[in-house]
């Protein structure tokens, strides 16, 4: 009797799995082919229709894992959002110094910014302001990953012995402000040598700024 259930228990649990595996996988498929069509298209002319042909796949498979095309982008600024954070962490060595990782997190923000993922979390920034279908989701994604941002900032911030948060915090939003801008600029122009330098005097305010709060500067 006990060998039996077992068997039934596992022949349920292989079903499950397989099945979980292809809903993950054409979830995946769908993210990645509205990554590719944001960065092609910008988004409001990312359109279903669009998505589908990006991803080979049916308007009903499209439907049946997100009902709306809204709902679509809001997963794509979840995934776009966490690879943001995956990226800038890659970018800094781990056995650098706390000061070294500090100045460096701005490149590596920075480098991260201008990923497929960055590209198409800011066409959906954009592209939010006219699309109230994206509603609190959104936002919700973004201020979590601001926040994420300014802590991990912080936390190492402290480390130098610095202690004002609140001029380190209102630094990152100068950062992200900035970079969003910067990125925006390339993302018409296509000439990234300008915002490259823009992003070498944002880290020397930063290396004055770091300076004035550990006391080394009047």
């Amino acid at each position: 009797m006990t060998d039996t259930n077992q068997k039934r228990t596992t022949a349920r649990s292989g079903t499950r799995g397989p099945h979980a595996e292809r809903t993950a996988a054409m979830r995946q498929k769908l993210i990645e082919a509205a990554i590719q069509c944001l960065g092609k298209f910008g988004y409001g002319r990312t359109t279903l229709q669009r998505i589908t042909d990006e991803a080979d796949v049916s308007r009903g498979a499209f439907l049946h894992h997100f009902p709306t095309r809204a709902n679509l982008m809001v997963a794509v600024a979840e995934y776009a959002a966490k690879a943001q954070t995956r990226y800038v962490r890659q970018g800094l060595p781990e056995n650098s110094t706390p000061e070294t990782r500090y100045h460096d997190i701005t490149q590596a923000t920075w480098h991260a910014m201008l990923q497929p993922t960055g590209l198409a979390l800011l066409e959906i920034l954009l592209g939010s302001r006219s699309d109230p279908e994206i509603g609190e989701d959104f936002r919700e994604v973004v201020q979590n990953l601001e926040a994420f941002q300014r802590n991990d900032v912080w936390q190492v911030a402290q480390s130098l012995g610095i202690e004002d948060r609140q001029a380190v915090y209102t630094m990152v939003h100068l950062h992200q402000a900035a970079m969003r801008g910067l990125v925006l600029e390339y993302m018409y122009t296509g000439d990234l040598k300008p915002a490259e330098r823009s992003v070498e005097l944002l880290k020397s305010y930063k290396a004055d700024l770091t300076a004035k709060l550990l006391g080394r500067r009047g």
